[in-house]
């Protein structure tokens, strides 16, 4: 629970912090006075004030989204001499700029963080079957055991996660998918149905398409420094054939053996190279949840090291981000064509839970939900609805273009009526996040 609102607050506070900084920035840039640089909304908790810009920057209570407040004739008074600050008075292509740039700076910190993960290198399971269920659309499609995916929609996959990012992007597709697949060294394509899981997209991807990943094999990976593993001898890349006597077939058998073993020796059986050779692991103690488990010190094995270089890691963070942002409105426009059910939407606690999760898993996995979160709120705050970044851009394009600006009482009666759709939107998101917590 801890670590679940730790990592929602961080959440939040890094996403609006960096959204409403793009739209502070472009301001100064452009030399708007601005008043207030708040991070959430409500009561206020610290608080202090710029003596070079006189800006006051705000932390307030309720986490859900932030403001930067600027010098405006319409809620607050212009004293001689600040005609030239004042943010209505500027031209509308400044606007315009000013409101792009909290979506854009969002973009840009996906991109920076996908290019540091890339940088450093990613580990991924190979995108292999280890069963088609029969009756289903993978069987349908012939799919087989011991297939590898290579291609989804014509788009190279590499990685289980590339396999999911990819099925994401079609969910609510009623056309068939490309599939290509490689079987030894034997490639063909076939066409998977994704219609039964577009019709019911909360459910669990491959059990609706009848895939079931091959089992990880219990491999190891990156031995810890004197740990258990360390002491008795194993290495990266071993790979463990019996434990006691009993085979060992998958990484999840390997994991049992050890956590139900805590300081008592077990006889494994491993396989280096060409030579199997007999080694004896007393697994480390560890109390986890009130319940003793054993801990060997090693990594997963046998993965998939997907390396960048320093050039082609920003390339391939600008693809992703491109990628995501692509995926994202069309999961819009789906919603719209009622392709797609908008019990999909998320609120605040289904971002909470997600953050929390991957904060749990590691470092890389929570960095890489921060990146798809302020894409999706760069993208979300882009949809031309008043009220939103989006809409202001909307109503500037077309002062541009009429060269003269919108009636006051058109834009008052615009922002009420997307105030009202933006907080349908997030009434709708809550109750999808209630319903999914009580049902």
């Amino acid at each position: 629970m801890i670590t679940t609102l730790l990592a929602f607050a961080i959440t939040i506070l890094v996403i609006v912090a960096i959204h409403e900084y793009g739209h502070y920035l472009a301001m100064r840039l452009f030399g708007v006075r601005v008043l207030v640089f708040s991070i959430g909304f409500g009561p206020q908790l610290a608080k202090w004030k710029s003596k070079k810009t006189g800006t006051k920057f705000v932390i307030s209570a309720i986490p859900l989204g932030g403001y930067v407040r600027p010098l405006d004739r319409r809620d607050a008074e212009i004293l001689p001499g600040q005609e030239e600050e004042e943010f209505s008075h500027k031209p509308a292509w400044q606007r315009v700029i000013v409101y792009a740039a909290g979506p854009v700076a969002n973009f840009v910190l996906a991109i920076f963080l996908y290019w540091t993960i890339f940088l450093g290198g990613q580990l991924g399971v190979p995108p292999v079957l280890g069963e088609v269920v029969e009756g289903t659309p993978a069987a349908a499609a012939g799919l087989q055991k011991d297939d590898e995916i290579v291609e989804l929609g014509g788009k190279e996959v590499l990685t289980w996660q590339q396999v999911n990012m990819e099925l994401i992007r079609h969910v609510g597709s009623t056309e068939p998918l490309a599939v290509t697949v490689v079987n030894a060294e034997q490639q063909r394509q076939v066409l998977l149905d994704i219609a039964p899981w577009s019709q019911d997209p909360e459910a669990p991807v491959f059990e609706v398409l009848g895939i079931k990943p091959r089992p990880l094999a219990p491999i190891l990976g990156r031995v810890v420094q004197d740990g258990a593993a360390d002491k008795a001898g194993l290495q990266e890349r071993d790979r463990i054939l019996s434990a006691n006597g009993k085979a060992v077939d998958s990484w999840s058998d390997w994991v049992a053996v050890v956590q139900n073993s805590p300081e008592t020796p077990i006889t494994l059986e491993v396989l280096r190279g060409q030579k199997t050779h007999q080694l004896t692991l007393t697994p480390q103690l560890k109390e986890h949840d009130g319940e003793r488990i054993g801990l060997a010190g090693v990594q997963l094995g046998g993965l998939r090291q997907l390396n960048y270089g320093f050039f082609e890691s920003m390339g391939a963070a600008v693809t992703r981000t491109l990628d995501q942002v692509t995926m994202i409105l069309s999961s819009f426009k789906k919603m719209l064509l009622g392709q797609l059910s908008v019990k999909t939407l998320g609120g605040p606690i289904t971002i909470a839970q997600a953050a929390g999760e991957t904060a749990a898993i590691g470092y890389d996995s929570f960095l890489l939900f921060l990146a798809f979160f302020s894409i999706s709120l760069g993208v979300i705050n882009l949809l031309p609805v008043p009220m939103l970044d989006g809409g202001w851009i909307m109503f500037g394009l077309v002062e541009m273009v009429r060269r003269k600006p919108l009636s006051e009482a058109f834009l008052m009666s615009a922002q009420k009526m997307g105030f009202a759709l933006v907080l349908a939107l997030m009434s709708l998101a809550i109750f999808n996040d209630l319903v999914r917590q009580f049902s």
